[in-house]
């Protein structure tokens, strides 16, 4: 039986190519110092809404800042083994420094002496697992919050205020452990992992990769993607549920292409586990109306970044990539409009099946938009 999606990605894919933006990319507004003059030119002008106005054909994404930051060296390592020897040079001479970990084998625990590894991960799932969890902050600079959804059965519904009962939101606080990011008491999430360093190594994986993790700020997503969580857990996390608000067109400058662009390489590289992305994507009416009077042949070049990243994590994985858009809530499977455009051109090379199923994207958003046929 002939599959279109094969039949498309035999070819290694081309990577991407962006001559037209090559050049902005070279000035001196696409780096971190450009975007700091152009808030402080901002700042200093006598006119700042006039400013802001002008700024705007620089300014990048606001997730762009996060993505290009470092993370922050971890203090200690809280999982085992704690044998430093398989460690690099540099992170032995810089752990020697650090007070020595121990451990026992804990023999007199009936937990882990007399149940199989695999009986002790189910037990762990049922405890820790099979949540929806919602994760905001007060601001960019506040502690993130996590609120257990109560109706997660209803998750595409937007009926989650009643989830955030602040009293029963959790705090999460320094960036040095993983277990100070969740509940103390109310949620049983603690309890559990600071038993003993052994039970959180085996468990602290489920954590991540039994849970959904939702979003509805740029800024405390991915503070806690990028900056918060140690690498490893990130590629545990299977399920991201993200509420994205755009306030400009990706191509509508240098910086806001890049941003756009790092941001599907972020999801294809670094949550390297993703088995569901879920983007419900919130354009402001500028970005709206410009896909609108957009050809979707020619306004797909915004597009492609999403099917490429969604048709790799695919057949790696198996992850469903869906994007969300307009006030009708239009859900797109990225991957299934890409097999369809496939089987109905089983002639055409690979980069021909990508311009059309960009298009095809592209005419679904605008759809979704009030655009005409």
């Amino acid at each position: 039986m002939f599959d279109p999606f094969q039949h498309a990605v035999a070819a290694k894919p081309p990577s991407p190519q962006y001559p037209h933006y090559r050049d902005e990319y070279l000035t001196f507004f696409s780096g971190q110092w450009g975007q700091a003059a152009i808030n402080l030119w901002v700042l200093l002008n006598p006119s700042v809404n006039w400013a802001n106005k002008q700024a705007e054909a620089w300014r990048g994404l606001p997730f762009g800042p996060y993505l290009r930051a470092s993370r922050p060296r971890r203090e200690r390592s809280l999982t085992g083994p704690l044998d430093r020897s398989g460690a690099s040079i540099w992170s032995q001479i810089l752990s020697s420094t650090e007070p020595e970990q121990q451990t026992n084998d804990q023999l007199q625990c009936s937990l882990l002496m007399r149940l199989p590894i695999d009986i002790r991960i189910m037990i762990y799932e049922l405890v820790l697992g099979h949540r929806t969890f919602h994760l905001s902050a007060g601001d960019p600079h506040s502690r993130i919050l996590h609120h257990v959804c109560k109706v997660p059965h209803r998750i595409d519904e937007q009926i989650h205020g009643q989830c955030h009962d602040f009293s029963a939101g959790r705090p999460s606080s320094s960036r040095s452990t993983d277990v100070q990011h969740w509940s103390e008491v109310a949620t049983g999430l603690l309890p559990l992992l600071c038993t003993c360093r052994r039970i959180y190594s085996e468990a602290i994986q489920t954590l991540y990769s039994s849970n959904v993790f939702e979003f509805t700020q740029n800024f405390a997503a991915f503070r806690f993607l990028k900056l918060i969580i140690p690498p490893a857990r990130l590629r545990d996390i299977r399920c991201l549920r993200l509420f994205m608000r755009i306030p400009r067109h990706p191509d509508a400058n240098g910086n806001s292409h890049r941003d756009w662009r790092d941001l599907w390489d972020f999801f294809e590289t670094e949550m390297t586990g993703l088995k569901t992305l879920h983007l419900r994507l919130a354009m402001l009416e500028p970005m709206e109306q410009r896909i609108r009077d957009t050809a979707d042949s020619a306004g797909s070049d915004w597009i492609e970044p999403m099917v490429l990243m969604a048709m790799a994590s695919h057949r790696k994985r198996g992850c469903k990539v869906e994007i969300v858009t307009g006030q009708a809530s239009m859900v797109t499977d990225l991957v299934r409009v890409f097999k369809h455009v496939a089987y109905d051109n089983q002639d055409l090379g690979f980069e021909s099946l990508i311009r059309l199923a960009c298009a095809r994207v592209h005419e679904r958003v605008r759809f979704s938009m009030g655009g005409l046929g």
